[in-house]
């Protein structure tokens, strides 16, 4: 299906069980790889789970209500809120 163009996506959740959350999905071969952690503390335990590149993904997500960050402002988003992952090496999958 390739979710989002088969790229980096991330931003703020505003509903559901990422309410409040950083949320960031990184391309893996026929899934997505999920991060997530608190808004406000980016040093707190980052959660990590495995997505499937289909419909049912994209219908949980929506339901997020995911306020997704622009491209161009993706990379200072990871290291922001993602310090623990290399944004230069992700900014190829953007």
């Amino acid at each position: 299906m390739d979710l989002w163009g088969g790229k980096v996506v991330g931003g703020r959740g505003r509903a559901g069980e990422v309410a409040g959350r950083a949320v960031l999905f990184v391309p893996l071969e026929g899934i997505w790889e999920l991060h997530d952690l608190p808004w406000d503390c980016p040093d707190d335990e980052c959660n990590d789970s495995y997505w499937e590149d289909d419909q049912s993904t994209l219908d949980v997500t929506n339901g997020w209500d995911v306020d997704w960050v622009d491209s161009s402002q993706l990379r200072s988003f990871i290291a922001e809120h993602f310090g623990g992952l290399n944004a230069d090496e992700l900014a190829r999958l953007l």
